[in-house]
């Protein structure tokens, strides 16, 4: 008996052997910083003129940034699994924050039946390919922190995290890990200096709930905007801003302390836009949610100098879809085939694709209609080089965003070719990446 134990231990470990490609403490850690609902303009190194992020700006100068970055969706929890899947939100069925309750229920009124749609709402996400999973299956050590969704982090992938997801307790899209970056950046620091010390690479998900609402930065950061900014619902809004980028020096300080920033592989996005209501502080206008420029762009910057040579780039079409495949590649791992995304490390790729596309649902989603890719469709997008075209049940809108980068002017009604061009790329795409089996 203790001949076959061995022998079966032993097989274990060939199987995994051949199953992961070997990690070293030498391979490069990750830190991916996540905004949360910001406009693609508001950052110094995006010219804006006066809120100040000089920690990614110096960042951003290390990297090489695409200017033209898109979201997959502009809502939070479908953007979100779409960073960690590789996939599109119609591939993922996760499309809206939460469920369509029951008339007459919600979920402060029907706590067990909205725990029982919670449950059945998050429950897709096991059945798709995770660059964390493949990291943490290679030998990384990973930690959630922030903004996460689908339940317990530690079932997809993490082995360390701050959201615990259990609904009974107010799990929902972060609960406990929220704390990062607005509390504390403790949990940071420990998680990193164990890796560190067990001499394991790292993948940090730095989610941080920033510049999101509530928009209650430090009072002397909302007083240094209150004289530049137009309105105080946008000053607290710079602040907050302004607040995501000293949490995000945090962490660069502390790697650099430990001696290990030099092995960090840096990766920022946003999940979604934000432009906010001047009326109204902690609202937005035309930006989350909608397909507009204000809210689906956004810079996508990946930096690395010891192996990638920093650059800008205005014109190449990055996506957030293209993110699990370039941390994976860039940590020297073969992503998933199921992940269709390029490498943003290699631009001609880009530039040869030279085209993205988005989805955009509801915030609730009809989880009895989630196999009908039409159920709660806001809009598809594409983007193909500067012309843009915003498909929705409602009709079809088409941008010069050479000439109109805000899309305010429709010119659909005097270009039906390229209408038809394009609507043709959408159908491809749809062909293209059709989900698999229904999930039940």
């Amino acid at each position: 008996m203790i001949q076959l134990c061995s022998i079966g231990r032993w097989a274990t470990l060939v199987l995994i052997a051949l199953t992961c490609q070997v990690t070293t403490a030498t391979q490069p850690n990750v830190v991916f910083l996540l905004s949360d609902d910001q406009a693609w303009n508001d950052y110094g190194f995006m010219g804006h003129p006066h809120i100040q992020t000089p920690n990614l700006d110096e960042l951003a100068k290390a990297g090489l940034v695409y200017e033209r970055g898109y979201v997959t969706a502009p809502l939070c929890r479908p953007s979100l699994a779409s960073l960690a899947t590789g996939l599109y939100p119609h591939q993922t069925r996760i499309r809206g924050n939460d469920p369509v309750m029951p008339a007459g229920t919600n979920r402060n009124n029907n706590k067990q039946r909205w725990a029982q749609m919670r449950a059945r709402m998050t429950a897709p996400m096991a059945h798709h390919p995770s660059f964390i999973k493949t990291l943490k299956a290679n030998g990384y050590a990973t930690l959630q922190t922030g903004k996460w969704w689908e339940g317990n982090p530690l079932d997809h992938g993490f082995s360390d995290a701050m959201t615990h997801g259990d609904v009974a307790r107010g799990g929902r899209h972060g609960d406990v890990g929220l704390k990062i970056g607005r509390e504390t950046m403790q949990p940071i620091y420990d998680f990193v200096d164990k890796a560190t010390a067990s001499q394991q690479p790292f993948f940090l998900w730095y989610g941080v709930f920033l510049p999101h609402s509530p928009h209650n930065a430090p009072q002397h950061l909302f007083e240094k905007y209150r004289d530049l900014a137009p309105n105080d619902s946008t000053a607290w809004y710079w602040a907050n801003v302004e607040w995501l980028d000293q949490t995000c020096g945090q962490i660069v300080d502390h790697l650099k302390q430990q001696g290990i920033y030099e092995n960090t592989i840096f990766v920022y996005t946003c999940d979604n836009g934000w432009v906010p209501d001047p009326d109204k502080r902690n609202r937005y206008v035309r930006s989350k949610r909608d397909p507009v420029e204000a809210g689906i762009r956004t810079p996508i910057f990946i930096t690395h100098p010891k192996t990638i040579a920093a650059k800008r780039d205005t014109d190449a079409l990055a996506s957030n879809i293209d993110i699990a495949p370039t941390i994976l590649r860039a940590c020297g791992i073969d992503p998933p085939a199921e992940m269709t995304g390029l490498d943003l490390r290699d631009q001609n790729q880009l530039k040869a694709r030279n085209r993205v596309f988005v989805d955009a649902y509801d915030h609730d989603s009809d989880l009895d209609q989630l196999d009908d890719l039409d159920s709660g469709l806001r809009a598809r997008v594409v983007i193909d080089g500067w012309d843009k075209l915003i498909a929705s049940p409602n009709g079809n809108e088409l941008y010069d965003l050479k000439r109109d980068p805000d899309d305010r002017n429709d010119l659909s009604s005097t270009n039906s070719q390229t209408v038809d061009k394009l609507m043709g790329l959408i159908d491809q795409w749809l062909i293209r990446t059709e989900p698999a089996v229904p999930i039940r």
